[in-house]
């Protein structure tokens, strides 16, 4: 088995509030931002252009949606985040739809881009408390 289908199949069925809240824990807020940064550098060209687009995409779809945050495990959330993606990158030649994702070949790009938009989640979490408490996640013991 693949690794991205293993991680969906083991995390898939998790509150994403819960990974935001793993990466918080054990991730300062500059380790964050520099583990999203390199990982934008993994993408092709075409969609490292457009990369701010999807971060605003991403977050007015989904950072101040209660029940995003409230009822979305984690295979709901890569969903959505790969769906924004193909809307706003340029990564048609790889993904025009989200089941394009799920092809082996597709694994990598899809991880990442997961990834860009679950540390920018946990880096404006790891910033704002009332972020944090509107995703109902714990940054430490106290909030």
């Amino acid at each position: 088995m693949d690794e991205l289908s293993e991680f969906l199949r083991s995390a898939g069925p998790k509150p994403y509030r819960d990974l935001i809240q793993h990466h918080l824990k054990r991730q300062s807020t500059a380790q964050l931002q520099l583990g999203a940064c390199g990982t934008v550098e993994l993408l092709p060209d075409d969609a490292q252009k457009h990369i701010i687009e999807f971060i605003d995409a991403i977050n007015e779809r989904m950072a101040y949606d209660r029940r995003f945050w409230q009822h979305a495990d984690v295979k709901t959330a890569f969903a959505f985040i790969i769906q924004e993606a193909i809307k706003t990158l340029d990564v048609d030649q790889w993904m025009s739809a989200e089941r394009d994702a799920y092809r082996a070949d597709n694994h990598e790009l899809a991880f990442n881009l997961f990834q860009i938009a679950t540390l920018s989640f946990a880096y404006s979490a790891s910033m704002d408390k009332n972020q944090r408490k509107f995703m109902g996640i714990r940054k430490g013991l106290f909030g």
